[in-house]
């Protein structure tokens, strides 16, 4: 029965360290050590800022940079060494694991800080914090002391992104950011939106906001900040759906800007079917702006066609235009009625 107890004791202490072999102790953790058949000697303790802890019998023990196993071996070879105990059997168990940590904070289930207790990466860590919130991005922050890298978990997850750049060893911050992209202007549905599902490149964050409105210019506006320094590109919004692969269209980090502007408007009255304001499409003329309009009423006359415009002071100005005039944004047209 004795022996089968001693086995069991045994056991108890060679699974937790198997468990945590390969952790290295450091500052601040707070550790149990346990000598077999005596427990006088058990003892918990935090390692000090030089990475030693005190023991009974031995004084200091130097095992800052060791791993556990590592740890309790040295004390065992001391207890030996000085005497104390023939075939010392030693235990050390982490407690607290306080030297190596990770905040990790932003749109994760549960931020904090989380012991680093095994080999672990950025996805680990955040698996460790309950995963990413409905809301939150797939772009990542991953700050090691001054170097602030950003990662996406897409590429992460897929094996696609350089390992080295993603693990962690103790004292990083990882911040997941939430709804990051402004989506904004004349689209459908404008609003905030989230990197996830997959989601990288621009085209991606206008068909998400419903596509443009009807009133929406021919180009958007793209800024990004990404560089430390906003940047802002000028983006033919045609052309960037006809060539999704070109360069053009950009993956977008957290925050980013996408602006669907409104289009140069004309406004057409007078002695036109329809009567009302209409976008201005590239290089239009007078003739078609009357055309959208749905051309001349019966008492229409391309002669009687004037046209307001303001100058750079603001004023307005009447002029009688050419019928292949091209039109500039807030211009008035008013046809006439004929006299005949």
């Amino acid at each position: 029965m004795k022996f089968l107890l001693r086995c069991l004791f045994i056991l108890t202490l060679v699974l937790p360290t198997l468990a945590m072999a390969d952790y290295t102790l450091g500052t601040g953790d707070f550790v149990k050590v346990t000598v077999y058949g005596d427990a006088e000697l058990m003892r918990e303790v935090r390692i000090a800022e030089n990475g030693i802890l005190s023991f009974p019998l031995i004084g200091e023990v130097r095992v800052g940079g060791l791993t556990t196993v590592e740890a309790e071996k040295v004390i065992a070879e001391q207890l030996k060494r000085g005497g104390y105990i023939a075939n010392p059997q030693v235990s050390v168990v982490v407690v607290q694991f306080l030297s190596k940590t990770v905040s990790i904070l932003g749109g994760v289930l549960k931020p904090g800080r989380y012991p680093v207790t095994r080999p672990s990466d950025v996805k680990d860590m955040i698996a460790e914090a309950g995963g990413v919130t409905a809301e939150g991005s797939e772009i990542v922050t991953l700050v090691k002391g001054d170097k602030r890298s950003e990662l996406d978990l897409h590429d992460i997850i897929n094996q696609q992104a350089n390992k080295d750049e993603f693990v962690v060893t103790g004292g990083e911050t990882i911040y997941v950011g939430t709804r990051d992209v402004a989506v904004v202007g004349q689209l459908l549905r404008p609003a905030k939106y989230s990197i996830q599902g997959g989601m990288r490149k621009i085209s991606d964050f206008i068909s998400l906001a419903g596509g443009p409105t009807e009133l929406a210019g021919e180009v958007m506006f793209y800024t990004t900040s990404v560089s430390g320094t906003p940047v802002t590109e000028q983006i033919n919004i045609d052309d960037l759906f006809r060539a999704p692969a070109s360069e053009k269209n950009k993956q977008v980090y957290p925050g980013d800007v996408l602006y669907v502007p409104k289009a140069s408007q004309v406004y057409v009255y007078g002695e036109v079917q329809h009567p009302g304001m209409y976008k201005i499409d590239k290089n239009m003329t007078v003739m078609q702006a009357i055309a959208k309009a749905g051309g001349l009423s019966l008492r229409g006359t391309q002669r009687g066609v004037k046209l307001h415009r303001k100058n750079a002071d603001g004023a307005v100005i009447k002029q009688t235009p050419e019928l292949t005039s091209t039109l500039l944004d807030e211009d008035v047209l008013y046809v006439e009625e004929s006299l005949l």
